[in-house]
């Protein structure tokens, strides 16, 4: 928390910096918004779960992410995702950190920008590391009205194990509201509710649902936004009707934006 203290002071002190046309809103779910052409980004992402059903859990995900516009409508970018688990007490393993995948993302928006009441993009992930693929395609629905911004996202992933040729599968459904108090500062809510499949959306095996507030700090060349979710409802129901099996109790995510 006092990394995050830090970094919050430091982009407060930008505040008198002009608003640049990409802004990311939220943590947890994308605008349809996409990069100018041309128009190049270095974006650090944090993602910590922690809180499990029993002792001590702490999973920590860093992402390096560099993303480019290949036009006005069409951004492109490379992720490098990296992993780590910390557990004492339970039966969930340590894991030191260490790299585990590459993916490559295509966002496409259909429209310009206010054509029709609700903006749509298309999104298309293909994560490969290790022994696992992953395919995640999801579509981005934002609507703003003056200072104030909403935004859903549909998400599907399935996910090859290639040694021995099991597939899971799982859906999420993402949410945000954003009111941006000025052109530095926003702050709103996000949801997220989780869920998990057998093979290819066969059987459901379990599912959580998260909510809490986002911050977000912009200026001309920077970008912060940091979202806290606490799970409120899960099953298969454990203690206090919450999935703490397969979910964690709490996930923080922070972003940090940069331009090049």
């Amino acid at each position: 928390m006092k990394k995050i203290s830090i970094f919050i002071v430091f982009f407060m002190f930008f505040s008198s910096m002009v608003l640049k046309a990409d802004r990311r809103y939220f943590a947890r779910s994308y605008t349809s918004y996409t990069l100018p052409a041309k128009a190049l980004e270095l974006e650090i992402w944090n993602t910590g779960k922690f809180g499990k059903d029993a002792g001590y859990y702490y999973r920590w995900q860093p992402r390096i992410e560099f993303e480019y516009g290949v036009t006005d409508r069409f951004t492109t970018s490379i992720y490098f995702n990296f992993d780590e688990v910390r557990s004492k007490g339970n039966s969930y393993q340590t894991k030191s950190l260490s790299f585990t995948a590459t993916s490559l993302e295509l966002r496409y928006r259909l429209f310009e920008i206010g054509e029709f009441f609700i903006d749509p993009t298309l999104y298309s992930e293909i994560y490969f590391g290790g022994d696992k693929i992953k395919y995640e395609p999801k579509i981005f629905l934002t609507k703003r009205i003056q200072n104030l911004i909403g935004v859903i996202n549909i998400n599907s992933e399935i996910e090859k194990y290639v040694p021995d040729n099991k597939i899971v599968s799982k859906f999420e459904l993402t949410g945000g509201l954003a009111y941006e108090i000025n052109t530095n500062f926003a702050v709103g809510v996000e949801l997220r509710n989780h869920i998990n499949y057998a093979d290819i959306y066969d059987l459901k095996k379990n599912q959580a649902f998260f909510v809490g507030p986002t911050i977000n700090i912009q200026t001309e060349k920077f970008y912060f936004t940091i979202n806290f979710l606490t799970q409120v409802n899960g099953t298969p129901q454990g203690n206090k009707n919450l999935d703490l099996v397969d979910h964690e109790m709490y996930e923080l995510r922070t972003i940090l934006g940069i331009e090049l």
